[in-house]
């Protein structure tokens, strides 16, 4: 899920329920997976979106680039900030690389992230 922009109600502003429940999920799905502290300076992020249902089935193709939708960057930094709540990463300033890919799958959406050390 891209990260969208913050919604305000007059005094406050707050990022969407669906947003904060889509973090909720990575940090807990990261804790899960065993992650460990280090000193992260490269991070490159595989995102796959399937198909939408309007789609017909003879035009679906595994790993064609996915070029007219989602900010690559806005993509990033969600996945970015679940790592920082997770206590994976002190600040997503320390990636002086980042590497996004974004495609089209048959199967279901999926995210790879491959973290490297300083």
């Amino acid at each position: 899920m891209p990260t969208p922009r913050p919604r305000f109600n007059g005094k406050f502003a707050y990022m969407p329920k669906t947003y904060t429940e889509y973090q909720k999920m990575l940090v807990s799905l990261i804790h899960s997976l065993g992650v460990t502290n280090a000193d992260y300076r490269r991070l490159h992020l595989i995102f796959h979106f399937e198909y939408p249902k309007s789609t017909p089935k003879y035009k679906r193709l595994d790993g064609v680039p996915l070029l007219n939708k989602f900010d690559a960057d806005n993509l990033a930094k969600g996945v970015m900030d679940a790592l920082q709540k997770a206590g994976i990463l002190e600040d997503d300033r320390q990636i002086y690389d980042l590497r996004v890919e974004k495609y089209r799958t048959t199967e279901k959406n999926k995210i790879y992230v491959k973290l490297w050390e300083a």
